[in-house]
C-alpha cells in the first residue's frame, strides 16, 4: 500500500481514484474520504492512500481487472492466459494488450492474476495452483537474436535452405517492426520550441479560445494565461474578455441560438484583425511579471459565485477540480464556500423519524408499539417523546381521557 500526502491524494482523486484517509501515528485502519470534512486536504496530521477495490468470484476474493484508464504507457502488467501468466510492458499499439485490459484480463501484480485465474477455474469446476508465469519484456529481442543465428548453424544441411529463407524472411518482418517504434521515439525526442514572440502568443490563445467547445476548455486556456510570462498585462486582459465572451456562448441555451448571419461573421473577423494589430503595434513593449494576486482573486471570485449558483451537489464539488495548482491556503476560501452550499442544499432533518411516527400514529395499537421502541430510546430523549405519545393518544381516545378526569 502505498501511503500518499495530502497534494498527491488530491490530485488522485482529482484523475477519478477512490481515496482512503487516517490520522497519522494511529493505528487504525483507513476509512472512506466521504467520512471526513471536505477541507480534510487543508489539515495537517493525516496521510492517505487509494482504494484497492475487490471483486469475489467463486468464492475467491481478487482485485478488480485494470481498466484502460487505469494504465500508462510502459507499465508492467499482468495478462491472464488460460494456462499461465504473461508479465508484459503496456503498449497500447498492441492489439493484444489493449484487449486484454479492455476485456477485462489484465491485472497490476502477480498475485492478484494468479488469483483471478484460479477463480475462473473453480468457476468452472476446474482446480488451477501455481500457474506459471512467462516475462515477456523482452521477448521481441531474444527472437531475433536467435533467429539470426539460426541459418548460419544450418548452412551444410540439404534442408537448411527451407529453413534459412524462413529465418530471413522472419528477420527482415523483425527488422520492419522495429523501424516504425525507432522512428517515433526519436521524433518524440525532438522537443517542440516554446513560443515566446507575444503576437504569436495572442494569435494562438485567441484561436484555442474560439475552438472551446466547452466552459472546462475555457477555463484550462484562461489557466494558462496567468501562467504565461512572455504577454504584457494588457493582452492577458484582452484574452481574458474574449474567453468571458466565449463562456457567455457556451452556456446559452440551444433553443436561443441562432445562426451568425454574413455581417456577424465579418464583425467578428474584424474585431480579431483589430486585437492582433493593435498587439503587433505593442510588440515593442518589454514583458511585465503577471499579477499572479489578481488572477487567482479573479479565479477565485469566479469559482465561488459558480459554487453560489449551484443547484446540485456534484455541480458544487465540480468546482475543485480548477484548483489544481493552487496551494492549501489559496484553496481554504473555497472549500468553506462548497462546504457551506452543500449544507444549504442537504438540510439536516430537524425531527427524528421515530417522532414522526409517533404523530402520525392511525391507532392505538401502532401507538403502543411505538412506545416500546421509546422504551428502548437513550434516556435523555425518553421524556419528549413520551410527551408526543400521550399527546398522540388523547388525539386518538378522546372518550377515555375524558372518563378518567376528575
Amino acid at each position: 500500500m502505498n501511503i500518499l500526502n495530502s497534494n498527491e491524494a488530491f490530485a488522485a482523486m482529482m484523475a477519478g481514484r477512490n481515496i482512503m484517509c487516517r490520522a497519522i501515528g494511529e493505528l487504525i485502519e483507513f476509512n472512506d474520504i466521504d467520512q471526513f470534512p471536505a477541507n480534510i486536504f487543508a489539515k495537517q496530521g493525516y496521510e492517505f492512500c487509494i482504494k484497492v477495490e475487490t471483486m469475489e468470484l467463486a468464492g475467491i476474493t481478487f482485485a478488480k481487472p485494470l481498466t484502460p484508464e487505469d494504465v500508462v504507457e510502459d507499465q508492467e502488467i499482468f495478462i491472464v492466459h488460460p494456462d499461465h501468466i504473461s508479465q508484459v510492458k503496456y503498449n497500447k499499439q498492441c492489439m493484444e494488450y489493449f484487449a486484454s485490459v479492455r476485456n477485462g484480463f489484465a491485472q497490476a501484480d502477480k498475485e492478484n492474476a494468479e488469483l483471478q485465474l484460479q477463480a475462473i477455474g473453480e468457476l468452472f469446476g476446474r482446480n488451477i495452483f501455481y500457474p506459471p508465469t512467462i516475462d515477456n519484456t523482452g521477448k521481441t529481442k531474444k527472437r531475433r537474436s536467435r533467429k539470426t543465428e539460426e541459418p548460419a548453424a544450418n548452412d551444410q544441411n540439404s534442408t537448411s535452405n527451407d529453413v534459412e529463407e524462413k529465418a530471413s524472411e522472419s528477420q527482415s518482418d523483425i527488422q520492419i517492426t522495429e523501424q516504425g517504434p525507432v522512428t517515433a521515439v526519436e521524433d518524440n525526442l525532438i522537443d517542440d520550441p516554446i513560443e515566446t514572440d507575444a503576437v504569436k502568443l495572442v494569435e494562438k490563445f485567441t484561436a484555442e479560445i474560439n475552438a472551446a467547445e466547452t466552459v472546462d476548455d475555457v477555463m484550462r486556456i484562461r489557466y494558462q494565461l496567468s501562467a504565461n510570462g512572455h504577454m504584457v498585462r494588457g493582452q492577458i486582459i484582452e484574452l481574458n474578455k474574449l474567453g468571458e465572451k466565449r463562456i457567455e456562448e457556451l452556456t446559452t441555451p440551444p433553443s436561443e441560438s441562432k445562426d451568425l448571419s454574413v455581417n456577424e461573421l465579418k464583425r467578428l473577423q474584424e474585431d480579431a484583425e483589430k486585437l492582433i494589430q493593435s498587439q503587433k503595434d505593442d510588440s515593442s513593449e518589454q514583458p511585465v511579471q503577471v499579477d499572479e494576486d489578481a488572477v487567482y482573486k479573479e479565479l477565485l471570485a469566479d469559482l465561488l459565485d459558480r459554487v453560489t449558483n449551484a443547484t446540485t451537489p456534484a455541480e458544487v464539488n465540480a468546482q475543485i477540480k480548477y484548483t489544481k495548482s493552487w496551494t492549501e491556503e489559496q484553496r481554504k476560501p473555497l472549500i468553506d464556500a462548497i462546504n457551506k452550499r452543500l449544507v444549504e442544499l442537504n438540510p439536516p432533518k430537524t425531527q427524528s423519524s421515530l417522532a414522526v411516527r409517533i404523530q402520525k400514529a392511525e391507532d392505538l395499537t401502532e401507538l403502543d408499539a411505538l412506545e416500546i421502541d421509546v422504551s428502548a430510546c437513550d434516556e435523555e430523549i425518553q421524556p419528549q417523546l413520551m410527551e408526543l405519545v400521550e399527546k398522540r393518544r388523547l388525539e386518538l381516545d378522546p372518550f377515555t381521557a375524558a372518563i378518567g378526569e376528575p
